[in-house]
């Protein structure tokens, strides 16, 4: 038997058909149907499904969802062909159960990428699920012992301890696979968006929906899948139990409370960061200030000193300079008394700038304390 992955490539069109064959054929094992009804009755098992859309008959949404209800085909990753790629296109697509989206005329590396990629991230999906199957089922045996309301208490309880994106994402995770539900989460915040899925990675198809469809409202429900939107958080369910009405509506209650909680815990973090970073511009800030204050009392210092100095000097010359200019008693006297008045003026002058030194030094002070590595900036 071959090693290469197996293509089933389902398309009405014949030259398409035969195109996509010719392209793929060097490197997988290709199987080539003209209709939705000659695939599912043919036997075989694939790694990979090429699904065109616009098919008569039985189209590609409907061949994919019988493909998906018979036991073992349900994780086959299927990829949709469509002539139209619009924002209604791409949900029906998802909420069929595809898991990438290629449109016509379709590029030959586009599609050898999508494949290649989309039969890697099978193949990891695997990987993770046999490394994951035990945490998750210890998860699910504590969490679903507690019953509904018991698993929301939990997650709120554990949610206000997350110190990042990732925990509160797997917290998330966790609560859904208490219920047996399978989905994704995106998270929006300052820091990098975080993606993540019930097997570890979204799948192409997912994170697109999750991109298109983060606006559409607060709750968005497609068959047996859904979408619940916050402003920082987007959950996405992909096995909603639609056989039970009563039980699905419980779920969608429990679970907007748990996005809206994982929505403000993010909020919170983002306030946290913030804080973080506002509290290092406002120690940088009060660290230039205190040197530039340092800086300034000094100079007025020096400036005060020297000014002292040659003023005194200089009144003290006039003074001494009077007693030969020839001067009568009464304007000696005079010209006495008003340089006396000018040094008295000038004393208090200097006397009121060495204070405001003084001031300085207790405000330099109080910045080194604020500044320092005890003060919370």
């Amino acid at each position: 038997m071959s090693d290469r992955a197996r293509i089933a490539i389902v398309e009405d069109n014949a030259p398409q058909r035969i195109i996509l064959a010719r392209l793929l054929e060097s490197d997988y094992e290709v199987s080539a149907f003209a209709s939705g009804e000659e695939f599912l009755a043919a036997p075989g098992d694939y790694d990979i499904v090429l699904l065109d859309i616009e098919m008569p008959g039985t189209n590609g949404y409907q061949t994919c969802r019988l493909m998906r209800s018979r036991p073992g085909q349900e994780g086959i990753p299927v990829i949709f062909v469509s002539g139209h790629d619009t924002t209604p296109d791409r949900v029906a697509a998802y909420e069929a159960g595809g898991d990438d989206f290629v449109t016509k005329p379709i590029a030959a590396n586009e599609l050898r990428h999508k494949i290649s990629a989309t039969i890697e991230h099978r193949r990891q999906l695997h990987e993770l699920a046999d490394e994951s199957s035990t945490a998750r089922g210890v998860a699910f045996t504590a969490m679903s012992s507690m019953g509904d309301l018991g698993v929301v208490i939990e997650f709120l309880r554990h949610s206000t301890a997350g110190q990042d994106y990732r925990s509160i994402a797997e917290q998330l995770l966790s609560a859904m696979a208490a219920w047996g539900l399978n989905g994704a989460v995106q998270i929006r915040g300052c820091s990098a968006p975080l993606d993540l899925s019930s097997e570890g990675r979204l799948s192409p198809l997912q994170l697109s929906v999750l991109e298109t469809l983060r606006d559409i409202g607060r709750i968005f429900e497609m068959g047996p899948r859904a979408i619940i939107n916050y402003s920082h958080v987007s959950l996405l369910v992909e096995n909603l139990p639609r056989q039970d009405p009563d039980k699905v509506g419980r779920l969608r209650d429990h679970l907007a409370v748990l996005v809206e909680s994982a929505d403000m815990r993010i909020a919170g973090l983002d306030a946290m960061q913030q804080r973080d970073q506002q509290k290092a511009g406002v120690g940088d800030a009060l660290s230039e200030l205190r040197s530039a204050l340092a800086r300034a009392n000094e100079r007025a210092q020096s400036n005060r000193r020297i000014g002292q100095f040659h003023m005194l000097e200089a009144l003290e010359q006039l003074s001494h300079t009077l007693g030969r200019l020839g001067l009568t008693e009464n304007q000696q006297s005079y010209v006495e008394d008003l340089v006396k008045c000018t040094q008295d003026d000038t004393r208090h002058y200097f006397d009121e700038a060495a204070g405001i030194e003084t001031e300085f030094a207790e405000v330099i002070a109080r910045l080194e304390k604020l500044s320092g590595p005890d003060s919370g900036y």
